[in-house]
């Protein structure tokens, strides 16, 4: 019986380790991560990177490291909500230029500088200080 016991308590020990490390998540972090394809669609429908962001889309895998190259953060992407693309012109119409935009909310360990990862697409670096908002910080994209 004792053996039994001592191999649940075992079985049982790094869950109970892990729970009493604590959150490694120190800052949470809302960005709006922006794909400027200027697709012609209905503002408020999901959406999906176009060319040349095709590997943009619901379910892409995307991390975050620090400033030393050590992943902090992964996830995966929300689905994307087609956005206006130019908010200045009223447009008359249903169809109209967007941007698709994902809305991601991710908890970082404190560091100063972060990089976001995603495929095929060029690295979008941000500092601990530009998240020190009520709105989410905007990166957009690049190819």
């Amino acid at each position: 019986m004792r053996r039994v016991t001592l191999a649940v308590l075992l079985a049982l020990l790094p869950a109970a380790l892990a729970g009493c490390g604590g959150d490694d998540a120190d800052v949470e972090a809302r960005l709006l991560i922006v794909v400027p394809e200027n697709n012609i669609r209905e503002e408020g429908s999901e959406c999906a990177g176009a060319r040349p962001f095709r590997a943009i889309h619901r379910g892409t895998a995307f991390t975050v490291e620090d400033g030393s190259g050590a992943v902090v953060a992964e996830g995966e992407l929300p689905a994307g909500v087609a956005t206006n693309a130019d908010p200045k012109i009223d447009w008359e119409d249903e169809l109209i230029p967007t941007v698709c935009t994902f809305d991601v909310e991710v908890g970082l360990p404190e560091q100063t500088r972060y990089k976001l990862i995603l495929p095929e697409a060029v690295p979008l670096e941000f500092d601990r200080a530009q998240l020190n908002g009520d709105e989410p910080l905007r990166l957009v994209l690049t190819g």
